[in-house]
């Protein structure tokens, strides 16, 4: 029994560390300041490493949680989120055993388009280009806090996943 609790708890970490960091991007930091999009760098790392533990139907949740606390256009961010984890799975095998610049390079550019997804559905819905400065501000942001992301996910999944992969 306790060995199940154990292995069902190891399991939720992907996912509790995917939702604190959505909500920790969502707290506005400065004002109406630009933060990095901190659950689309946890759904890619998750994705790349344990995609076992990131299932789509959880994922698309996360990006309507995200739509709806962040008041955006309902559905938008969950497609943003599947084609994160969606283009971080099919890109696993460019990553696994290469050099950490390698997986980032690739975040940049699986970033990029989310960025452009999320920018194209927003100008679409409100019927206008909306201007590229904050997605481009933002974007810049979450691919510069990647390492950090990715290193606090890295100690994570050591110390809770490593003894159940």
């Amino acid at each position: 029994m306790l060995a199940r609790l154990d292995r069902a708890a190891r399991a939720a970490v992907p996912a509790a560390s995917i939702v604190a960091l959505l909500l920790i991007s969502l707290v506005p930091w400065i004002g109406d300041r630009a933060a990095p999009a901190l659950a689309v760098a946890a759904v890619h790392y998750w994705a790349g490493r344990r995609p076992d533990l990131v299932p789509a139907p959880f994922v698309f949740l996360v990006g309507l949680t995200h739509d709806s606390v962040a008041d955006a256009p309902f559905g938008l961010m969950a497609l943003v989120y599947l084609f994160v984890l969606g283009a971080a799975r099919s890109q696993r095998f460019l990553v696994v055993g290469q050099p950490f610049a390698a997986g980032w390079a690739i975040f940049a550019l699986i970033a990029s388009g989310a960025s452009a997804i999320a920018w194209a559905g927003a100008s679409f819905y409100y019927g206008a280009a909306l201007s590229v400065g904050a997605p481009a501000a933002v974007l810049l942001l979450t691919v510069l806090t990647y390492p950090v992301v990715a290193a606090a996910l890295a100690v994570l999944d050591t110390a809770a996943l490593k003894g159940s992969a």
